[in-house]
Order: C-alpha cells, then structure tokens, then sequence
C-alpha cells in the first residue's frame, strides 16, 4: 500500500515548497508526485527544480514548464505570465532547461496503472482548467482509471463520476471542495479527478500552500494546507523584478 504525496503549481515559491516539504515529512508519504508547473511566476525556478527532482518519484510537465522551452508555447500566456516565463528562460542554466524539456505529459502510479497524472485536462475539453462540473464531465471522457491526478486550476477539488462509459453530463458529476485534512473517500464504484490545489500560487482565496495525500489503503484524498512566509516570497519577487501582481496576489491567494 502507498501513501501518495501529490503536489502541483509550485510556480518557482521557494518558501511554499519548503513548507510543504517539511509538513509531508510528519505524514508519512512513501512517494511524492509532482503534477507540473514547477517553474514560472516565481523568483526560484532553478531552486524549486532542484528540490522537486531531489524528493519526486513522478514528475509530469505543466504548460509553464514547456512554454520555458518552447517560446512559442508562451505566446498564448497574459502579460505577467509571459514576462516571468521570459526572465525564467533567462535565469535557468542549460541543465535545468533539459531536465524541464525532458518531462513526460503524463505519468501512471499504482498496481495497474490505476491513476493517470496529467498537468491540466485528459482530455480535449473548451478550456484547459477543469474547474467546474461541466468541464469535468467533459474530461472524463479521458479518464480509463479509477482515479485521475491534475492541477492546473490553482484550486483543490475532487469530482466523482458513475463508471458508466457513456457521455456524462454536469448533473451526473459530483463536485467536492476539500476542507484541510478531511478525508474525502474515494468510492470502489466511482471514478474521480482530483486536485490538490497550488502549492506556490493558491487561486482559491487561500493563501496557504495547498497539497493532499491520497492513501491507497483507506481510498482516500486528504487536502493538507500549510502556512509559509509570504511576505518573504513577496520580497523576492518583487526584487527579481517580476511584475508586482505576482507578488501582490500570494496574500490573498487570488
């Protein structure tokens, strides 16, 4: 049995990375697992790199990863966005940039393959961000395993589906927003897609750094949040000289 750590969104936050480290030091996870987005907004990509390398069995590739190494994937990106992929590319040494180009898309962990990892969506969807119930019934159409692990949205939520193979519609789907450390239980005759949330760059109104733990003995998916020194990530964004939205939304987590 395992004890999946599952982190995502990380965004170059040093300070929330290494909280989030030492709190899964107390929970005894037998395996980290990295959804993406390692890179990008945050003054310590190469930093964050390094350490998601050093504790991750499993790493996927996010979209802001690959825009660092495909500039044309960056053009899609909003100003601020795009600005800090620009001033990552510049401060990442070659090594780095390789080990970021050589990510895989998606990943599969458990006997079985049963959970599929995948930075945004499974599947073609109108948007990459499955946010809601109608997205995610969207998305399943891309799921084939009990569960499904993504980030992406910045926001931890978990959707439950019947098995059914058929198109499924929003009313069918199941939306939970995790509280901190309540176990959401993944039901045997369900299939899920599940989100930690961000650890560097919370969108849900929370500025704690968000990651779960999902136990493959209990079947289930536990959102940890864990407080870090913001105004420290603040300080060094804004002395990077990265736009002053990146810094300014890490207290409000927005």
């Amino acid at each position: 049995m395992s004890r999946y750590a599952i982190i995502s969104d990380i965004h170059g936050n040093l300070f929330a990375l290494q909280a989030v480290l030492a709190r899964m030091s107390d929970l005894d996870v037998t395996e980290v697992v990295c959804l993406g987005d390692i890179v990008g907004y945050g003054p310590y990509p190469g930093e964050c790199l390094d350490l998601t390398v050093k504790y991750s069995q499993t790493i996927v590739q996010g979209n802001h990863d690959e825009a660092v190494v495909d500039p044309l994937c960056a053009d899609a990106f909003n100003g601020a966005a795009r600005e800090a992929i620009f001033w990552t590319r510049d401060v990442l040494g070659p090594l780095h940039l390789n080990a970021l180009n050589q990510l895989p898309l998606v990943a599969s962990l458990g006997p079985g393959n049963e959970i599929f990892c995948v930075h945004d969506s499974p599947h073609d969807t109108p948007t990459r961000y499955v946010h809601d119930k109608q997205i995610a019934a969207l998305a399943f159409a891309g799921v084939t395993t009990p569960i499904c692990l993504l980030g992406h949205t910045h926001m931890p939520m978990v959707f439950e589906a019947p098995m059914a193979d058929q198109p499924l519609t929003a009313p069918q789907i199941t939306a939970y927003i995790p509280n901190h450390e309540v176990d959401i239980v993944l039901r045997d005759d369900c299939r899920y897609i599940c989100n930690p949330g961000s650890v560097g760059q919370p969108r849900d109104c929370d500025p704690r750094a968000s990651f779960a733990v999902y136990d493959t003995a209990t079947r289930t998916f536990t959102v940890h949040r864990v407080e870090y020194d913001v105004a420290a990530a603040q300080a060094a964004t804004q002395q990077a000289g990265l736009p002053t939205i990146l810094a300014d939304r890490l207290a409000i987590g927005a």
